[in-house]
């Protein structure tokens, strides 16, 4: 697996609050137009998110993961919470750039749900024969 490759504060990221590719873009777009508020609607059309409301609960995760905040009404900022997560964010931007195949392998290599893959550990499969 690839993602041994990427730093150890990078791999929290991924394996904490940035469950999606589009969680990353997302807060790689807040970071880069920081410290200027923005729309739910512009991070949907600039990170490539379906939707308005998907773009929503990006941004949501991303506040409640305290990456973010609140900026008005349906507006966020870049706002990570402590020293630590800045630091880690600005690895997981210079990843992005350098290192993108092995930041995107590593998101999706992250189960979707980790109740589902413990309970799919212990899911007997028939043998074939």
């Amino acid at each position: 697996m690839t993602e041994p490759a990427l730093p150890a504060e990078v791999r929290a990221l991924i394996r904490g609050p940035l469950a999606t590719i589009a969680h990353v873009e997302a807060l790689l777009l807040l970071r880069r137009t920081a410290p200027a508020p923005v729309t739910a609607e512009s991070v949907a059309a600039e990170a490539q998110i379906p939707t308005h409301a998907a773009a929503r609960r990006h941004l949501d995760d991303l506040v409640a993961a305290g990456l973010a905040e609140a900026a008005g009404k349906d507006a966020y900022r870049y706002a990570p919470s402590t020293g630590e997560l800045g630091a880690a964010v600005d690895a997981l931007a210079r990843m992005y750039n350098e290192k993108p195949v092995t930041l995107v392998r590593a998101v999706y290599a992250r189960p979707a749900d980790p109740v589902q893959a413990f309970a799919d550990a212990f899911r007997l499969r028939r043998e074939e024969g």
